[in-house]
């Protein structure tokens, strides 16, 4: 085995062993979790994620996912700094939706939604600064303080689930447990990020050179990214909660976070991997080819048989591990096993239009992909169906949309 095989697969075992680690905390507590809240409370729980996560995921600028493409750590410092001063402007932005709580609640028909929107700045932060951190151990290859990290989230996220709702503390316990969840890991990282960070090389005019040089990132890739988890969360969740109700979100929401959970295991450490590989390979001139053949390959040997499973037994699975109430979940997972099985592929690969600058492609592609999906569902609950109908005509366009995505990514690595 070469030499960047060898580094890729012992950075891969890294990155995958952390996130193994860090999934398998929620299935363990999964049964208790299920059992002491109900599809309602995790439903508004779900809901208050999407609307901080909307806001955090562009909270930098999404200028710390451009850390990996830097070839001089001089440059590199000026944008890390600059993704901070960014965050703690869009963080203290974020306190203006303390005013219109009831607004939002109304928009939902979800009244205890409006009691948690105060959280909302404080997670946008947090989750804004692991973002920035995590990015840049990446380019620091400190891959074991990434695994670390979300090992640390987990344990005590999910601990913080099952400790406070067992204490009755239902929603506000939901919240604090995922505040402080999002702490742990930002502690964790802020140090050894920092020595790997040198003051002294940054300045305004270099900082100015290096926006202006990586500008797609907050103009094209941050409207991208806002507009990825605005529609498959932010609105998506909304659509289901105003039209079929928080139980019906609850089900879908839970089903989703406990079958992307596995998915996520591979995904995320081989979408890391694939990301900082395949800019080196570019920028030596080497082909990204197989790179990206093996992180798609080794994607689909873990969707596949997964989803099989959850296919043929999908309602079993959730009625015996959750609870019985949380069998309908188990037939919304069969109903989008063929939409999870190609997102899963996909995701590890996505960062292919950001290697070859085409993000505006990408940008319009997605955007007309969720147009037709939820542009279908409106015209599924305006025409009377249930939700199982609605649901397997957005599992069916989302799998068309991402079939063409992987099509268009090999195009491009051609």
């Amino acid at each position: 085995m070469s030499e960047p095989a060898k580094s890729y697969f012992k950075n891969f075992v890294l990155l995958f062993t952390g996130n193994s680690v860090s999934q398998l905390i929620p299935f363990l507590l999964a049964p208790v979790i299920g059992r002491i809240f109900s599809p309602e409370e995790l439903a508004v729980q779900e809901n208050f994620i999407a609307i901080a996560s909307m806001l955090a995921i562009v909270a930098a600028g999404r200028y710390e996912i451009a850390f990996v493409l830097l070839k001089t750590q001089g440059k590199a410092n000026n944008l890390f700094a600059l993704t901070l001063i960014i965050l703690a402007c869009v963080s203290l932005l974020s306190f203006i939706l303390i005013f219109f709580s009831e607004e939002i609640a109304a928009w939902y028909k979800d009244e205890e939604l409006g009691e948690y929107i105060v959280f909302v700045a404080p997670v946008v932060l947090l989750l804004g600064l692991n973002n920035i951190l995590i990015q840049w151990m990446i380019r620091m290859g400190k891959y074991s303080w990434v695994s670390g990290a979300r090992i640390t989230q987990s344990v005590i996220q999910y601990g913080g689930y099952a400790t406070l709702g067992y204490f009755g503390w239902g929603v506000y316990g939901l919240i604090i447990a995922l505040l402080i969840g999002n702490l742990s890991p930002a502690l964790l990282l802020i140090f050894p990020s920092l020595r790997n960070f040198n003051r002294q090389d940054v300045n305004s005019r270099e900082m100015s050179s290096v926006a202006h040089e990586y500008k797609d990132f907050p103009i094209i890739n941050s409207i991208h990214a806002f507009t990825d988890l605005f529609a498959t969360q932010f609105l998506l969740y909304w659509i289901i909660t105003r039209h079929y109700g928080p139980a019906a979100l609850g089900l879908f929401a839970i089903m989703t976070r406990y079958l992307r959970g596995p998915m996520t295991l591979i995904g995320s450490a081989v979408g890391q991997l694939y990301y900082r590989e395949a800019s080196q390979a570019k920028n030596s001139g080497q082909s990204i080819i197989p790179i990206y053949n093996k992180s798609v390959l080794i994607a689909a040997a873990a969707a596949v048989p997964a989803m099989a499973i959850v296919f043929f037994f999908g309602p079993d699975i959730f009625a015996l591990y959750l609870g019985e109430k949380w069998r309908m979940a188990g037939e919304y997972a069969r109903i989008m096993a063929p939409a999870l099985i190609l997102i899963s592929i996909v995701s590890p690969v996505s960062a292919t239009p950001l290697i070859y600058q085409k993000q505006k492609t990408a940008f319009i592609l997605s955007t007309a992909g969720y147009i037709v999906s939820l542009g279908l569902m409106f015209i599924t609950i305006h025409s009377g169906y249930n939700f199982s109908f609605t649901l397997t005509i957005y599992s069916t366009s989302v799998s068309a949309y991402y079939s063409l995505l992987l099509l268009w990514y090999r195009r491009l690595l051609k």
